[in-house]
């Protein structure tokens, strides 16, 4: 019987944009069921398994440039998994689509980051909100809209490097809350060491500016800011996301 992924023996998870997003995977092993007597028969699986459970918080990040910031989020990503020693079957994996919860409190974050005070010079700026005509509303208490997202969840690939596409379906611009410990896969393990590498993938057209401070007029025409939208996601976020945004890996040795 396989025990757990323990996460004092596994890397930090690596996250390069936290506040946009933070990532986390665990592993909890699959128990063998136990038959009655007269059910003998009913053999427990012999390859050892192990449930994955995933935490994503999709939120929105602030980037300095030299004569203002932008604020962005994702629209959607890839969530990749390379497995050496074990395969996680299709029908076991996550699929449809998801409500994000957005924390209220300090204490719903599963990132456990504190919420920013309302008193921070954030609050005091004015920003232009990219999606539509003029100045943004009041922010929540965190700093974020105060809707939430629906998230579609896709999976393809092969067993041994199963993947993962995330996409918004509620028609906001941008994914915005968090999926808490949900079971993702489970990872039957066929030999040891047994290794997953997990990481999540964006591209350009993930990418979406929401705001942007001191760096152009209001009154700025459409098609001059997408082409300076295009110029800021390729130049400055797209290089910060590559090869990937966050990662996290787990080794079972036995």
């Amino acid at each position: 019987m396989p025990s757990s992924f323990s996460p004092l023996s596994q890397p930090e998870p690596e996250n390069k944009c936290p506040d946009c997003l933070y990532m986390t995977l665990a592993g909890i092993p699959v128990q063998p069921v136990e038959h009655p007597d007269y059910l003998e028969f009913l053999q427990p699986f012999s390859t050892p398994q192990i449930d994955l459970y995933l935490t994503l918080q999709f939120s929105h990040q602030w980037e300095s440039l030299p004569k203002g910031r932008v604020q962005f989020g994702l629209k959607g990503g890839a969530l990749r998994l390379r497995i050496e020693g074990g395969e996680i079957p299709y029908e076991s994996r996550i699929m449809g689509s998801m409500e994000l919860g957005v924390p209220t409190v300090e204490t719903d974050s599963p990132t456990n980051r504190p919420i920013r005070d309302r008193t921070s010079p954030e609050f005091d700026l004015p920003t232009l909100d990219l999606q539509g005509n003029g100045a943004t509303g009041q922010p929540s208490l965190n700093g974020e809209p105060n809707h939430y997202s629906i998230c579609h969840i896709t999976t393809k690939v092969t067993e041994e490097n199963p993947a993962w596409i995330f996409e918004e379906e509620r028609g906001q611009p941008v994914l915005n809350g968090w999926l808490n410990q949900v079971k993702l896969g489970t990872l039957s393990i066929s030999t040891l060491p047994c290794r997953v590498d997990a990481t999540f993938e964006v591209s350009r057209r993930d990418i979406c500016l929401t705001h942007v401070d001191r760096l152009w007029s209001p009154d700025i025409s459409r098609n001059k800011r997408a082409v300076l939208d295009r110029l800021i996601i390729q130049q400055l976020l797209e290089r910060k996301f590559k090869p990937y945004l966050s990662r996290v890996e787990l080794h079972y040795d036995g």
